[in-house]
């Protein structure tokens, strides 16, 4: 098992604008993300609502958390998919897949920095070659700077 973490920039006044992304660049290599965090740094605007979405191409992101053996549970290996966390503010944006596929879910934050959320996902997301997860802003609203953690399995078979 895998993590990785980091933190965001203010996103930009736009609806459906990523704050943070988790990308797998690797040709072959399946992965699967079973556990996320999202904390705010300072409080967040009336209303704003994020939500999961499957994405096609990476985009730009304003920095790149690239994990290494010190990522993995048993500090044995680094990740054989080279994923990444890719934190916004996007300079280009990554692909969005249509609506229909989020994940069914959306969370709504509170108005206090640091009320945030753990969100396990019990039989994980499945996340292909060269695709990945952004989690999007849903109202235009400029976002918070978030605490972000991912942790994620590459050979669960």
């Amino acid at each position: 098992m895998y993590s990785v973490r980091g933190r965001t920039g203010a996103t930009a006044f736009t609806a459906d604008h990523a704050s943070w992304g988790f990308w797998n660049p690797h040709s072959t290599q399946r992965i699967k993300l079973i556990q996320f965090s999202v904390f705010p740094n300072n409080a967040s605007p009336a209303g704003f609502a994020s939500r999961l979405r499957r994405t096609s191409a990476r985009g730009t992101p304003g920095s790149t958390v690239t994990p290494n053996s010190s990522n993995d549970s048993r500090l044995a290996v680094a990740p054989v998919s080279g994923a990444v966390l890719d934190l916004g503010s996007y300079s280009a944006q990554p692909t969005l897949l249509a609506s229909s596929v989020d994940f069914g879910f959306s969370w709504t934050f509170h108005r206090v920095a640091g009320v945030g959320f753990v969100f396990p996902i019990p039989g994980g997301i499945e996340i292909g070659p060269g695709e990945g997860v952004a989690f999007i802003q849903v109202p235009a609203a400029v976002g918070p700077v978030l605490d972000v953690t991912v942790w994620w399995l590459e050979d669960w078979l």
